[in-house]
């Protein structure tokens, strides 16, 4: 099957497999219009005739002919559903991309000079990006009349999946420099507004609440200018057609594989049609374009589904899973984590260590990570970061190591490489490796005691690098924690001239993809985690370099239970850190239980765990080494009541095979008496299965129409059921 074509009689692009479809006509004034983006059609052929030439059509006044000239196809500049809108013009409805020339002006106008169509993907070096096979994309080449400026329009598409990927990159082509001052990754027009945007906000340890609004006149806005894609707003948005819901329903879900600033912007104006622009925030954005310069703005991931929130997850978390992560470790290869901060913070030495890792052994351990505290002068939290050197007076690593070999389970360590204390070393021997030391100011914003490292200054990058790579050297350790405790204040670098710090933002983030690309390239054995203050930097840029990302700092389940339930629907659950710890609010079954529906792991000190806990999560551990890889990392998960509408949440996962499946199933307030049936989905319907809740068995059609019957159950605040149901083969 061909999944991108072009009819040049009809001056039309198609991009289609046997799910979805989106169509572009190129019309008469040069310009790009989607015609289509839906459900799959055998025929894209009639959306040629998007209209008649009619009184409406735009005139224009062609300054080498002093004529007035119009469109045979009847382009009206202002309301046609555009590929790329520009700017200064008739359009203002909001261009992706604004440049700014020698003479000052903004006025920015693309039109088509060329098209290729490929297999494969885009590859933009330095960034993160879609791989994999199964793909084809269509590149088209537009000029800037003005300025000599190409624009590459690239759109992907894969064979098996209801994902598109756009991106623009620029290519200087003139003999003067021009100003980039916006940037954004895509544009998407559609012709009604009748949708729901659904947005992902929080703050720390309360990161991704749903958030759900129609779409009205005018502008709405998502987004980000903390440096980093941030608790505040997740960089994942939803459109949910009215009325549309888990199971039915167009829904379309929008990311951005970046870990900075962004911008999703969507605009309705008179002819009530729907604009949204996507991308880098413009906010203090300026980038400079030499002649012969290319420039790449991030990849936008597009999921598109007709049969729901559902749907459009399942196409994410495949596309997440199989064509973003590049670990190059197994998937069955997650190890159970212990991690030591919540249990000691700071203060340990090597014999404390040794005991928390025999402890944790008990629990199903199989992977011990020592946190913060291990390095420089660091015994609290104003001293010592930018040094990456073991304190041997602390700590004998190599001992805790060996140990680890030991009991025969692995060893990680904490990060945190983009921050600095000014009680450091490096600090005093390179403050120029802040940022904003060298903006003429007179204080600098804290966060944490520490400074925002300059990752656009190369050398303040190098320096970590090559501090990094030293400990890794002496210290093959298995797996790295990565932190980041704060956001962007003070966003002016040493290492820039003052024409130039537009591109700090920008430069921060490629500084940290060059620094994390190197070390899992270097050393690909090591998996590396995500972290910024639990989940304030969850996004697809990250997730490129490291398979799982801690969720949140807030473990309680009360909390818990709607920051991973909302997460899951745009990030898989193989992909969401989730540890047990020692919060009150509920017992380990239920932590354990709502840990399980994530990578599991642990953070408490395993010495005070009563004998009837151990058991406890040693029974959870063994639970996820049997069912984690088939049913939680590879199988479908189905999302059965959401916390931010009822008072209880249920999710359920089912394996590829439809042999094995996980529900959770969790009360929010106290519930006494009443009827409780809860469906289920995705089972086979004539396989029969026994459920582990009341010992019964019943088909597939029995649990997906009748349901697991919770009815007889008094269920308290916060209580929890794990069911798993299990195929039995007669």
């Amino acid at each position: 099957m061909r999944l991108v074509d072009y009819n040049e009689k009809l001056r039309l692009f198609t991009l289609s497999n046997n799910s979805f479809g989106y169509a572009i006509y190129l019309n008469d004034a040069g310009y790009l219009e989607t015609v289509y983006f839906g459900r799959a059609m055998r025929d894209y052929s009639d959306f040629a005739c998007v209209r008649e030439a009619g009184e409406y059509a735009s005139p224009r006044y062609n300054i080498r002919t002093a004529r007035e000239e119009g469109y045979r196809d009847g382009f009206k500049a202002d309301a046609a559903p555009l590929e790329v809108s520009p700017h200064g013009t008739w359009d203002k409805r909001g261009a992706p991309i604004i440049l700014r020339g020698a003479r000052g002006g903004f006025e920015t106008d693309f039109r088509y000079e060329s098209h290729r169509i490929y297999a494969g993907l885009p590859v933009e070096e330095g960034m993160p990006h879609a791989h994999g096979a199964g793909a084809e994309t269509l590149e088209l080449t537009l000029r800037e009349r003005t300025y000599n400026v190409l624009l590459r329009l690239n759109l992907s598409v894969f064979s098996d999946k209801n994902i598109l990927i756009k991106n623009f990159a620029l290519e200087n082509a003139g003999g003067a420099a021009v100003k980039i001052v916006r940037a954004m990754s895509m544009q998407l027009d559609l012709p009604s507004a009748d949708y729901d945007l659904v947005h992902f906000c929080g703050r720390w340890a309360k990161e991704r609440d749903w958030c759900e609004n129609p779409v009205h006149d005018g502008v709405q806005e998502v987004s980000s200018n903390l440096g980093r894609s941030s608790a505040e707003e997740n960089p994942f948005v939803i459109l949910k057609a009215r009325g549309a819901d888990e199971t039915q329903g167009e829904a379309i879900g929008l990311n951005l594989i970046y870990s900075g600033n962004f911008k999703f912007r969507a605009f309705v104006g008179a002819y009530r049609g729907l604009h949204i622009t996507y991308g880098m925030n413009d906010e203090d954005f300026e980038w400079t374009l030499a002649p012969g310069e290319r420039f790449a703005a991030p990849q936008a991931v597009v999921a598109y589904s007709a049969e729901g929130l559902g749907g459009m997850s399942a196409a994410m978390h495949r596309f997440v899973r199989e064509n973003l992560v590049t670990y190059g470790g197994s998937r069955a290869d997650r190890p159970i984590l212990f991690n030591s901060w919540e249990g000691c913070y700071f203060s340990f030495d090597t014999a404390r260590i040794l005991t928390y890792i025999d402890e944790s052994v008990r629990i199903g351990t199989q992977l011990f990570v020592l946190d913060d505290g291990w390095f420089g002068a660091r015994d609290d939290d104003t001293r010592g970061l930018g040094d990456w050197r073991v304190n041997l007076k602390k700590i004998d690593l190599h001992k805790v190591m060996a140990h680890c070999k030991e009991m025969g389970i692995r060893f990680g360590i904490w990060f945190e490489p983009e921050m600095v204390n000014f009680d450091s070393d490096l600090f005093r021997a390179h403050p120029e490796y802040a940022l904003g030391m060298n903006a003429g100011r007179q204080e600098l914003s804290l966060m944490r005691h520490q400074l925002h490292l300059d990752f656009a200054c190369a050398a303040a990058v190098e320096n970590i690098y090559a501090q990094m790579k030293a400990f890794l050297s002496e210290y093959p350790v298995d797996y790295i924690k990565w932190d980041y405790n704060r956001t962007v204040a003070e966003h002016l670098s040493g290492s820039l001239p003052p024409e130039r710090q537009g591109e700090v933002y920008h430069r921060l983030v490629l500084g940290y993809y060059t620094l994390l690309g190197r070390l899992t390239a270097e050393f690909p054995h090591t998996m590396f985690e995500g972290c910024s203050s639990g989940g304030g930097r969850f996004d697809l840029g990250t997730l490129y370099y490291c398979p799982q990302i801690w969720c949140s700092d807030e473990s309680d389940p009360a909390q818990r239970m709607d920051i991973q339930f909302n997460t899951s629907y745009g990030y898989p659950l193989s992909a969401i850190g989730s540890h047990v710890n020692d919060s009150k609010v509920a017992p380990y079954r239920t932590k354990a239980a709502l840990a399980l529906f994530g990578t599991y792991g642990y953070e408490m000190n395993p010495e005070l765990l009563t004998e009837e806990e151990v058991h406890t999560l040693a029974a959870a551990a063994e639970l996820y080494q049997k069912y984690h890889l088939s049913v939680i990392e590879e199988g479908t998960l189905y999302r059965l009541c959401a916390p931010h509408s009822g008072n209880y949440m249920c999710m359920q996962c089912v394996s590829q095979d439809r042999s094995a499946s996980l529900v959770i199933f969790m009360n929010k307030l106290k519930e006494g008496d009443r009827f409780r049936f809860i469906r289920l989905r995705g089972l086979d319907g004539e396989k029969r299965y026994r459920n582990d809740f009341d010992g019964q068995t019943h088909t597939g059609e029995y649990y997906m129409r009748v349901g697991l019957n919770f009815s007889r159950e008094w269920l308290g605040e916060f209580d929890c059921r794990l069911v798993l149901l299990t195929e039995e083969v007669l």
